[in-house]
């Protein structure tokens, strides 16, 4: 009989733990949403898109709830959760409008979105080749609405040592769009 005391309150156990979980997630989005949104807003371009990826991104992030190992800011995860799903729909649109115009728009205008593609996609992939620190520090730092403070705090580190990722992370992206120019 203890043993099966025992398996019920485990799962009583969890079944708080996963309610305690959920008011947490519940509360931060209500706070964080905002700032989320104009994170977002920097990603994609327009407030349409915008509440569509931020939504997309709390439907992923409340299902994958469950796998939060607390390695991290309940806050850090889901905004990497967002910004992976901004990049995601940047990408998506790309491929969209690629096959808009493999199916022959304009030709004036297929040359000049192609350049603007190009470039644009040539520098989301300097974004996202950047190692992790100086990815999120321009995302954050540059890219969001967020002051160079909150953004530190966000990233869980000073001002400064924000400053200097985005100063090295711009670096970075520099050398990498030469070299792709030059190729």
């Amino acid at each position: 009989m203890a043993c099966h005391d025992e398996r019920f309150f485990n799962a009583l156990d969890k079944d708080n733990k996963m309610k305690d979980k959920d008011q947490e997630f519940r509360q931060l989005i209500s706070g964080e949403l905002p700032v989320l949104r104009g994170g977002i807003y920097r990603i994609v371009g327009n407030a349409t898109d915008t509440d569509d990826v931020v939504q997309d991104a709390m439907l992923r992030a409340y299902r994958q709830f469950g796998t939060f190992k607390n390695q991290a800011s309940l806050c850090t995860w889901i905004y990497r959760i967002a910004v992976n799903c901004a990049f995601d729909f940047v990408r998506q649109k790309k491929r969209q409008l690629k096959m808009m115009t493999d199916y022959g728009e304009n030709a004036l205008n297929e040359t000049a979105q192609a350049h603007d593609e190009e470039q644009l996609q040539a520098l989301e992939e300097a974004v996202a080749d950047l190692p992790e620190n100086y990815r999120e520090a321009i995302v954050w730092g540059c890219l969001s609405d967020l002051s160079g403070h909150d953004a530190a705090e966000k990233l869980g580190c000073s001002e400064n040592t924000l400053y200097q990722r985005v100063f090295q992370a711009k670096q970075m992206l520099k050398k990498a769009l030469m070299k792709e120019d030059e190729e």
